[in-house]
């Protein structure tokens, strides 16, 4: 039961047993769905009897707590009970479709400039479709995308970014705060000349 998902080779009884001591979880199974730089790592819980209402967001979090995030599911599907086949093995053929994670309810509004631009890196670099909340690496980002993503982060930009940024901040919107911070970390440190000669110059660029 391993499998190979954005660079990383996984164990999924890794998972499963941190599921396990999850107090609300009776039984948990993790398998690999899709193909190739699409395959994402999907949970099936059991609850245990008088368990509180199936929460995905809050098994999310657990996982995020436990485990490194390359190795968190991208989907948490709740079932009465595991298939079993003839033998009494989990037949995985019969298992549902996973369950979408849902997004944020709030009416986000329109992406800043930064937020539209961080966008637009990630799909010409990564080669992914992400909203302002997705998680680069539950899209399909993997470590060797995060080192393109930060080099040309900081070329459009001209800030200083370290991967790790990209870790500790993996969605659009975060890494948009980033950059918004490290720019204005730059101004602060400039003079008003500076700051002039730099807008001046942008307008003659212009």
């Amino acid at each position: 039961h391993q499998v190979k998902i954005r660079g990383y080779r996984i164990e999924t009884g890794e998972i499963e047993a941190v599921l396990h001591n999850h107090p609300q979880v009776s039984e948990a199974l993790v398998i690999p769905r899709g193909e190739g730089t699409q395959v994402r790592l999907a949970a099936y819980v059991v609850p245990r009897p008088g368990a509180d209402a199936f929460d995905s967001a809050a098994f999310t979090a657990y996982c995020r707590d436990h485990l490194p995030d390359y190795m968190v599911p991208g989907s948490f599907t709740e079932l009465a009970a595991l298939p079993l086949n003839a033998n009494g093995k989990v037949d995985r053929g019969r298992l549902p479709d996973p369950v979408a994670q849902p997004g944020p309810q709030e009416d986000e509004g329109p992406l800043g400039p930064v937020a539209e631009l961080v966008q637009e890196i990630w799909r010409e670099v990564a080669g992914i479709e992400a909203g302002p909340r997705d998680n680069f690496f539950h899209s399909g980002g993997n470590s060797i995308l995060a080192i393109r993503l930060i080099a040309a982060i900081q070329d459009e930009f001209g800030v200083t970014l370290s991967v790790r940024a990209l870790f500790e901040g993996p969605t659009v919107l975060e890494m948009a705060q980033q950059i918004e911070n490290e720019i204005r970390s730059e101004i602060d440190t400039m003079s008003d000349a500076e700051v002039l000669s730099g807008s001046e110059t942008k307008e003659a660029t212009a």
